[in-house]
C-alpha cells in the first residue's frame, strides 16, 4: 500500500484522537457573572444602557449571581435589595445561563398573571431577541405551529414557564428543576384556597436534587414581610465598602437618626442644597462625595451577620439604594424623596414615608396610625356649630352607613392640603327596604338631608358635593337604586375592599346587565373602596396636633359616641398558614359607623379628586363664596363655644334616650338644629331666643356643575 492510500487512514486516526482528547478534558466551570458578560446583550427596551452587560457596573452582584452557578453548592439566594439596584437583572442573568448552560424544567413567579405577561414582554423577549446565544436556543426549537408563547419559552432540554402567584392552577400544573420567586412581598397569602403560593410553587422543585431558587423583593411592612423572614433566616449579607480617606469598612446607611451617614444642608426655603450632600464616614467622620462610588464599590465586599446559617445552602444580601451605580439613582435625589416624604408625613400621609422606606433603604415600614386615642381627640374638638363649615373648609362630602332600621349619614368638609371637618352628624330611622318613593322611607330623609345647604363661616350657603353610600349592608339592592336615581348629584354606591393596599376609590364596575348578559349604558356602577388605606390615612392623620394640612377637625358639639366609633378599630398582626398579616379590627361590643362613614366620606372627596385639587381650584371655591356677597361671621366666640358645649350635652342626652324611645321629629326628617350664632343671642334675662332665621334651601341655590363622563374619565370643571 503507497503513501497516498495511508493518508485516509491517518486523517481518520487523527480525528478519533482529537475527540477523544475533548471528551476526556474537565468540564470548563463557568460562573453566571462570568457568562453573562460574554453573552448578555441589553436591550434598550428594559435598560438604561443598552450593549453589552457589564458585571463592573454593579460590583456587589456578583457573589450572588455566582452562588446561582451549577457547581455551587448553594440551594437558595435571597435578595432583599431597594430599587435601582439591578436586582431583576440578576434573575434575567441566571435565566440566560441555564438556557444555554444547563437546559432544564424552569418557572418564574410574578405577584399577578398581569405582571407576569408584563414580565415575560418587558424582560424576557427583549433578552432572548438581542442576545445571540439565547436567540439561537429558543429558536432552532421553534415548531411550524411556533410553541412559544408569552408564558411560555421553549428551548432545547427544557422550558421557562411564567406564572402569576394569584393562579394555583399555574403553581402547579408542572414539575419545575429552578425557581425564581420574584417580589415576593406582592404574593397573596392564600391563593384559590390552596394556600401559600411560595409553598406551592417550591412543591414542584421536590423531584429535583439539584434544584436552585432565587427569591427577590423590596420589602413591605414589619411583621409581614416574606422576604424579611427569608432574609433573616439565613446569613444576613450585607455590602461593606472602604472609605476613601480613611479606609474604614462600613455599610452605607441613610443619616437621617444617626450622626453618620447621608448628610445634606438646606436651603433658606428649606430645600435640600443638592450641592451639599455627602456620606459622613461613620469610623472618623471623613466627609464622601458621591464620586467616590466609582472605587467604593469595586472595593467592597459581602460580609455576613450569621455566617453558615441554614448549612451555607441558603444565602441572603440585604442592599439599598445607596448603592445604586452612579448615573442610576444619586443620593442628591434620595434627599429630595426624603424631604417630600417627610413633609407629607407631618399631615398624617406616609404613603411617601413608606415608599422610600420600602424600595430606598430596602428596609419594612413599621406602621405608626395602628390605634387612635379617642380622649385626645376629643379634647382637642372645637366649637364650632354643626351644620356650619368654618373658615378654611371649601367643599363637603357625605358618607352614609346602611343598618337594618336606620341609615346613618356623616358630613366632612375639605380645605387645602386635605384639612378636613366634621361638621354634621344625622341618624335617620326608618325601614331601608322602602323605596325613596314610600312614605316614611329614610332614603327621602337621606335626599332632604344632602339637598339642604349648610351655612359657610362666610355667611354663603354650600352643599354637599358627592355622597358615597355603603352597600355591602342589609340593603344592597335599594343602595343600588337610590346611586342610579341620584347620580347626576354625584351619589356612589361604594362596598368596603380590605385588601391591603388597594387604592381609596379605583375604577367602578358595572352591576346592571340586560337579558342578554350585556352591560346596560348608563346603568349602575359599583366603586370599591380601600378600606385598609382609608383608615390608615385617617388614624395617621387624627396624630396630626398642628392645624394645616392633614389635620382632622371634630365638633364639639357632637354626641360623646362620635369620638368612641371613631377611633373603634385598630391593627392587629394574624398568623395565617404561617404569615403574618396585618388586620383591622373591631373589639367586641364596639360601634364603627362613624368610621365607616369617614372612610366614605374621604372615597367621595377623592372621587371628586380633592387630592388633585391645585390652588386654582381653591381659588375658584373661594371666589363662588365671595359671590354671595355676605359678611363673614365669626364663630370664634365664647357664646359659641358655650354653644357648642350645650348642643354636646342636649346630644348626649338624645343618645341616652336613642335605644328605648323612637327618633326626634328632626332625626325622622333630617333637619338641622337651629343655627348656633342665632341661639347664641338668647336675651340673658328672659333666656328666650329670637325667632331663628331660616335655612336657605339649597334647592334655591344653583348646584354646582355637573362632571359628565369621557372617555379620558371623570374630568372635573369648577
Amino acid at each position: 500500500m503507497g503513501a497516498r492510500d495511508l493518508r485516509p487512514v491517518v486523517d481518520a486516526d487523527a480525528r478519533i484522537a482529537a475527540v477523544l482528547r475533548e471528551f476526556a478534558r474537565p468540564p470548563i466551570i463557568q460562573t453566571v457573572s462570568a457568562w453573562a458578560e460574554r453573552s448578555i446583550i441589553l436591550s434598550a427596551k428594559d435598560s438604561a444602557e443598552p450593549g453589552p452587560y457589564r458585571a463592573a457596573r454593579t460590583p456587589y452582584a456578583i457573589e450572588p449571581m455566582d452562588c446561582l452557578s451549577q457547581h455551587s453548592a448553594v440551594e437558595e439566594v435571597v435578595l432583599m435589595w431597594g430599587a435601582q439596584t439591578g436586582k431583576t437583572r440578576v434573575g434575567s442573568n441566571w435565566l440566560g445561563y441555564l438556557i444555554d448552560t444547563n437546559p432544564g424544567p424552569v418557572m418564574i413567579v410574578q405577584p399577578t398573571i398581569d405582571m407576569a405577561k408584563r414580565y415575560s414582554r418587558q424582560r424576557v423577549a427583549p433578552m432572548l431577541e438581542e442576545s445571540p446565544t439565547l436567540r439561537r436556543k429558543v429558536r432552532e426549537n421553534r415548531s411550524r405551529d411556533d410553541a412559544n408563547t408569552t408564558l411560555l419559552k421553549e428551548f432545547a432540554g427544557g422550558f421557562l414557564a411564567v406564572a402569576g402567584a394569584n393562579s394555583a392552577a399555574g403553581l402547579r400544573s408542572m414539575p419545575v428543576r429552578d425557581l425564581f420567586l420574584d417580589e415576593v412581598d406582592g404574593y397573596p397569602l392564600d391563593v384559590d384556597g390552596e394556600g401559600d403560593p411560595c409553598t406551592l410553587a417550591e412543591a414542584r422543585q421536590s423531584t429535583f436534587s439539584r434544584r436552585k431558587r432565587l427569591r427577590t423583593s423590596t420589602p413591605t411592612t414589619k411583621d409581614a414581610s416574606r422576604i424579611e423572614d427569608s432574609f433573616n433566616a439565613a446569613d444576613r449579607c450585607r455590602y461593606q465598602v472602604p472609605c476613601p480617606h480613611c479606609g474604614t469598612r462600613q455599610v452605607l446607611e441613610w443619616g437621617a437618626d444617626k450622626p453618620h451617614g447621608v448628610k445634606w444642608d438646606r436651603l433658606p426655603d428649606g430645600q435640600p442644597d443638592r450641592d451639599s450632600v455627602r456620606y459622613v464616614c461613620a469610623a472618623n467622620g471623613c466627609e464622601i462625595r458621591e464620586h467616590h462610588k466609582a472605587t467604593m464599590l469595586p472595593a467592597g465586599a459581602w460580609v455576613a451577620d450569621a455566617p453558615g446559617a441554614q448549612g451555607g445552602r441558603v444565602r441572603s444580601f440585604h442592599l439599598s439604594s445607596l448603592y445604586a451605580p452612579l448615573g442610576w439613582l444619586s443620593w442628591a435625589q434620595l434627599a429630595d424623596e426624603w424631604h417630600k416624604a417627610i413633609d407629607k408625613a407631618r399631615t398624617g400621609d406616609t404613603s411617601l414615608l413608606r415608599v422610600f422606606i420600602n424600595t430606598r433603604l430596602a428596609e419594612t415600614f413599621q406602621e405608626q396610625g395602628d390605634k387612635a386615642d379617642e380622649h385626645a381627640l376629643r379634647r382637642r374638638a372645637e366649637a364650632y356649630p354643626l351644620r356650619t363649615v368654618p373658615h378654611g373648609a371649601l367643599v363637603v362630602t357625605a358618607g352614609v352607613d346602611t343598618q337594618g332600621d336606620r341609615l346613618e349619614a356623616y358630613a366632612w368638609a375639605w380645605g387645602r392640603g386635605e384639612e378636613s371637618w366634621l361638621v354634621d352628624h344625622v341618624v335617620l330611622y326608618g325601614d331601608p327596604s322602602l323605596p325613596e318613593t314610600e312614605p316614611g322611607s329614610p332614603w327621602a330623609a337621606l335626599t332632604d338631608w344632602r339637598r339642604l345647604a349648610l351655612q359657610h363661616a362666610s355667611g354663603a350657603a354650600i352643599t354637599i358635593t358627592a355622597t358615597a353610600v355603603d352597600s355591602g349592608g342589609h340593603h344592597t339592592d335599594m343602595v343600588y337604586r337610590y346611586a342610579r336615581r341620584h347620580a347626576g348629584e354625584h351619589v356612589l354606591a361604594v362596598k368596603g375592599s380590605s385588601m391591603p393596599g388597594r387604592a381609596i376609590i379605583a375604577k367602578p364596575t358595572a352591576i346592571e346587565f340586560n337579558h342578554h348578559g350585556k352591560r346596560i349604558k348608563n346603568g349602575g356602577q359599583l366603586w370599591l373602596v380601600g378600606t385598609d388605606t382609608a383608615k390608615g390615612l385617617l388614624y395617621g392623620r387624627m396624630q396630626v396636633q398642628e392645624a394645616g394640612p392633614g389635620y382632622v377637625h371634630t365638633c364639639a358639639a357632637l354626641p360623646s359616641y362620635v369620638w368612641e366609633q371613631l377611633t373603634a378599630e385598630r391593627v392587629v398582626t394574624r398568623y395565617i398558614k404561617g404569615h403574618a398579616r396585618r388586620d383591622w379590627v373591631k373589639p367586641a361590643g364596639r360601634r364603627n359607623e362613624a368610621l365607616d362613614c369617614a372612610v366614605y366620606a374621604m372615597a367621595a372627596a377623592w372621587h371628586i379628586g380633592v387630592p388633585r385639587h391645585t390652588d386654582a381650584h381653591w381659588q375658584r371655591y373661594e371666589n363662588r363664596l365671595r359671590q354671595a356677597d355676605l359678611l363673614g361671621l365669626t364663630l370664634d366666640t365664647p357664646a359659641a363655644t358655650m354653644d357648642a358645649v350645650a348642643q354636646s350635652e342636649v346630644a348626649d342626652a338624645d343618645a341616652d334616650q336613642s335605644a328605648d324611645a323612637p327618633a326626634t321629629a328632626r332625626q325622622q326628617q333630617g333637619n338641622p338644629p337651629p343655627p348656633a350664632a342665632t341661639q347664641a343671642q338668647a336675651d340673658p334675662a328672659t333666656h328666650k331666643a329670637p325667632p331663628a332665621t331660616p335655612q336657605p334651601d339649597s334647592r334655591a341655590q344653583p348646584r354646582p356643575p355637573m362632571r359628565r363622563p369621557k372617555r379620558a374619565g371623570w374630568v372635573t370643571k369648577w
